[in-house]
């Protein structure tokens, strides 16, 4: 009888932390390497004190009961009742309209830390600084145009490489 009841908690230890394992541990985690371990257990004592037989049919149970469980518990409301219901709404930046050209200036609404945000009319772009972070609410041009982002730089600067190009 002692027998029984400890191959009965080994499976039932191992079914618990199987269910642990697939539905609320992440990976491939102690828990799943510790349920391989008691189920091998449960199997193993089984033909240790009942032979061949006792371990094969502990192994058909075992197998059963476990298939059994995880439906079980995949089709009740427990699952549901822990599950995350949240929808994502972000949305991918679109394409440059063809209003934008370059050589336009506008002005930073975040940070360039290379990417962030310009408003260059009514529009808010994508924009990556050429070769240097820009602060906000700095004044911005366009020096070219790629299919989701603008690459701009500081306006003041572009004055100033164009007066060192006239002084030469």
């Amino acid at each position: 009888m002692f027998e029984i009841l400890a191959i009965t908690l080994l499976i039932a230890i191992a079914l618990t932390l199987a269910i642990l394992e697939i539905f609320f541990l992440p990976g491939i985690t102690i828990a799943g390497i510790c349920s391989l371990v008691f189920y091998g257990g449960g199997i193993y004592y089984a033909h240790s004190v009942f032979g061949t037989n006792g371990a094969v049919i502990t192994l058909l149970i075992a197998a059963l009961v476990t298939i059994v469980v995880i439906i079980g518990f995949m089709r009740s409301r427990n699952l549901d009742k822990i599950a995350l219901h949240t929808e994502i709404d972000s949305v991918v930046p679109s394409p440059i309209t063809p209003d934008i050209k370059v050589g336009d200036t506008g002005i930073t609404l975040s940070r360039l830390n290379p990417m962030g945000k310009i408003l260059v009319g009514p529009h808010t772009l994508e924009a990556q600084a050429e070769n240097e972070l820009i602060d906000e609410e700095t004044p911005v041009r366009i020096i070219r145009i790629e299919p989701n982002v603008v690459i701009v730089s500081r306006l003041d600067r572009d004055k100033e490489s164009n007066e060192l190009k006239e002084q030469k």
